[in-house]
């Protein structure tokens, strides 16, 4: 990604966020592109050539606490309803007004609010790994992961309590090799036995578990990646769970209205599932947009034979598949 098309924005309530923009041509729509946890927008660097060749207008941010964004470490900056309010003032800095939203990982919840504040800005929405996250009432996470046991047999969100303490940062900093084996895996089964489970991912950090790292993952991408987390630290990022554990994100997506949440049905969806991924599991995701109301939506799904880093491993084939559904769907249902 060309470093010359970042630039840096002040939103309404006065944090900085850094976010690449290349503009549109031959009447194109803008993609607007939301990472996830651990992340910057280093992780679109296989998608955005593609789409830009074709004339996408892409913006991408560093989402909050990441990169050249500001990082704030109380949680509370996190809720939806802010994050949501910034993502609509980097568009107004890059004189963007719709766009097609495109989320990975914690960038689909993303996607997932700004539609609910937002849906006058929203041409169509993409959904890749984790689908479209509905506003649920408030649960304690203890009652969730135990929902979980129930219905699939194991956790999935174990590790989000240990994010959430307060010495994360601290414990993931000082092992930060096994941390990289456990978040890239060679096996993506690993994430069952050493990242999911409530204690799993501590544990795998303390006893210095490693492993070798998946072929999509080179040692230029692994320096960069203890290079950016060295010097920014996980504080702001495992802030994205201490609001949902807490039940602060929860509570503030109560303020959304009735009538926006979920997304307009002018709106075609797009979801990417990852066949391989052990913990936002492909079959959930299918069953979120089988479900009411979304079922009532233009949804295109398709699935990857990839584990939850399908926009590393395949970003050639979801380029491609991004591209034909906004040509031969988005497109044809609207005039932008």
């Amino acid at each position: 990604m060309d470093e010359s098309l970042y630039k840096d924005t002040v939103t309404s309530r006065g944090l900085t966020y850094r976010y690449y923009h290349a503009p549109a041509r031959d009447g194109k729509p803008t993609l607007l592109l939301c990472h996830g946890f651990p992340s910057t927008t280093h992780d679109w660097r296989r998608l955005v050539p593609h789409l830009q060749e074709h004339g996408y207008g892409i913006v991408a941010p560093d989402m909050l606490g990441y990169g050249g964004t500001a990082k704030p470490t109380d949680p509370a900056a996190y809720v939806p309803s802010m994050m949501s309010r910034d993502l609509a003032d980097v568009l107004d800095a890059a004189g963007v007004d719709k766009v097609i939203a495109i989320g990975h990982d914690w960038g689909s919840k993303a996607v997932s609010r700004f539609v609910n504040w937002f849906p006058e800005r929203i041409i169509a929405a993409a959904f890749l790994a984790v689908p479209f996250v509905p506003v649920t009432p408030p649960i304690d996470f203890e009652a969730l992961i135990e929902m979980q046991r129930k219905a699939l047999g194991f956790e999935t969100f174990g590790y989000w309590l240990f994010f959430s303490e307060p010495d994360a940062d601290a414990t993931i900093q000082a092992h930060l090799d096994s941390f990289i084996s456990v978040l890239w895996p060679h096996d993506p089964a690993l994430w069952r036995t050493h990242m999911a489970p409530v204690g799993a991912l501590k544990r795998s950090l303390l006893e210095g578990f490693t492993a070798p790292l998946p072929a999509y993952v080179s040692p230029a991408d692994k320096s960069a990646f203890i290079e950016t987390f060295r010097r920014n630290g996980f504080a702001g990022p495992t802030c994205w769970y201490k609001i949902m554990t807490s039940g602060m994100s929860s509570r503030d997506d109560q303020q959304i209205p009735p009538e926006q949440r979920f997304p307009p049905k002018r709106a075609p969806l797009f979801f990417g599932g990852a066949k391989n991924d052990h913990v936002c599991l492909a079959q959930t995701g299918y069953a979120a947009f089988r479900a009411e109301p979304l079922k009532e939506h233009s949804v295109t799904t398709k699935e990857y034979d990839a584990d939850h880093w399908l926009i590393l491993s395949k970003a050639d084939e979801i380029a491609r598949d991004l591209e034909a559904w906004i040509e031969r769907t988005v497109l044809q249902k609207s005039s932008l």
